[in-house]
C-alpha cells in the first residue's frame, strides 16, 4: 500500500506535496499514537488506517484538529465528521445485485446469510434494496457460524424447502423464488451454494446472487456457482493501476493497494487546492465523483464511499461482464450509463 502510495505521489501530487509513513502497529493504541505524530509533523490529510476499529480510535485522536482521514475500512461503525471511508461497502454490491435481478425480470427474492456482522448487514441493505426494486423478499434465513456439516445440511434444507425425505415428484418442485442472495464469504460461500443446489434450489431456475465475491478469488471450482452473478469494479480500471504497479515495481498489487493509490492522489488533488493550509474536503462530495483504481467512485455526504459496479456471472473459464459498471449518477444519486 506504501508502494501505491508512492507512486500516486509521482502521478498526481505537486513537489510540495509530502508523504510521512507512521506505523500504527496494527492496533487502536498504535493509530492514535500515528495519528499524533502526524499532526505534530503537521499533516493535511491522514492516509489509513485500515481496521475499523483503528480508525475510529485514530479519527478521535484528531478530531480537535479537524484532519481528514482518508480510511482504508468499509466498516460503518468508524464513520463520523471527517472520516472518508475508501473500503467498498456491501451495500453498494447488495444494491447492484437486486436492482439487477429485478431489471432482468427476477422480483422474487429468497437471502440466505451467515449469521455474521456482514451476513447480517447484507440482508437489511437486501432488504432496503428489495423496497426500492419493486422486488418481494419471500424466504430469509440465516446460518449460524461453525455448524458442522450435517448441521449445515439441515439448516439449508428447511431454507431450501425441501423435504426430509426425498422423491422425484418433490425435486421436481419448483421454488417460491427466482433468485436467491448468499450472503457469505469464501469457503462458506461455496459450501452454501452447494447445498442449495443438492437440496433441490436449481440454479438455473433461481439465480444464485452471490456476494462477498472478491475479484483474485473466484470459487470457480464449485459447479452450483456456475451462472452466478456477483458485483464487483470494473477490471479495466484495476489492470490499467496494476500494469503501471508492475512496471515501477516489478510484481502485481494486491486490491488493496488500489485504495491507497486512489487516497494519495485524492489527497494530492485536494492539496493543490487548499484554502487557507486546510485541505478543501468538501470537493470529495462532488457530484461528478473520481475515476481510481477501483473505478468510477464518489462519496455520499456521511463519508462512505460509493461505487459504480459491474454484474459478473461466474463461468467455468473466468467471469464475464452481463451488464457494464454505469459511468456516472443521475439526479438521484444512482449510477446510470
Amino acid at each position: 500500500m506504501l508502494n501505491a502510495a508512492q507512486l500516486a505521489l509521482y502521478d498526481a501530487a505537486g513537489e510540495d506535496f509530502v508523504l510521512i509513513p507512521l506505523d500504527t502497529r496494527g492496533n487502536p493504541a498504535g493509530a492514535v499514537e500515528a495519528a499524533r505524530q502526524s499532526v505534530q509533523r503537521g499533516a493535511g490529510a491522514m492516509l489509513g488506517p485500515i481496521f475499523g476499529s483503528n480508525v475510529s480510535a485514530a479519527a478521535e485522536a484528531v478530531r480537535a484538529r479537524s484532519l481528514p482521514v482518508f480510511a482504508f475500512s468499509n466498516d460503518r461503525a468508524a464513520l463520523r465528521p471527517g472520516v472518508w471511508l475508501f473500503g467498498p461497502l456491501p451495500e453498494d454490491e447488495v444494491e447492484r445485485l437486486v436492482g439487477h435481478a429485478a431489471s432482468e425480470g427476477r422480483k422474487r427474492l429468497a437471502l440466505l446469510a451467515y449469521d455474521t456482522e456482514f451476513g447480517r448487514y447484507a440482508i437489511r441493505a437486501a432488504e432496503r434494496a428489495a423496497g426500492r426494486h419493486g422486488v418481494a423478499v419471500v424466504r430469509s434465513g440465516t446460518i449460524s457460524p461453525g455448524l458442522d456439516a450435517k448441521a449445515l445440511s439441515e439448516r439449508v434444507r428447511v431454507f431450501a424447502g425441501a423435504p426430509a425425505k426425498r422423491t422425484p415428484e418433490t425435486d421436481e418442485r419448483p421454488p417460491p423464488f427466482d433468485a436467491v442472495l448468499i450472503a457469505a464469504e469464501g469457503e462458506a460461500l461455496r459450501s452454501t451454494a452447494a447445498l442449495l443446489a443438492f437440496h433441490g434450489i436449481d440454479p438455473n431456475k433461481a439465480r444464485y446472487l452471490a456476494t462477498g465475491v472478491r475479484p483474485d478469488r473466484l470459487p470457480l471450482d464449485e459447479p452450483s456457482l456456475v451462472g452466478a452473478w456477483y458485483a464487483g469494479p470494473p477490471p479495466e480500471a484495476f489492470n490499467l493501476f496494476s500494469r503501471r504497479y508492475e512496471a515501477v515495481y516489478g510484481a502485481p498489487p494486491p486490491r488493496l493497494a488500489g485504495l491507497a493509490y486512489d487516497a494519495t492522489a485524492i489527497a494530492a488533488m485536494l492539496a493543490e487546492n487548499r484554502r487557507g493550509g486546510a485541505l478543501d474536503a468538501t470537493a470529495l462530495t462532488a457530484p461528478d465523483g473520481f475515476f481510481g483504481a477501483g473505478g468510477f467512485f464518489r462519496f455520499r455526504p456521511d463519508g462512505a464511499i460509493q461505487r459504480a459496479l459491474a454484474i459478473f456471472e461466474i463461468a467455468p473459464g473466468g467471469p464475464r461482464i452481463v451488464d457494464p459498471a454505469p459511468e456516472r449518477f443521475d439526479a438521484e444519486d444512482k449510477p446510470v450509463g
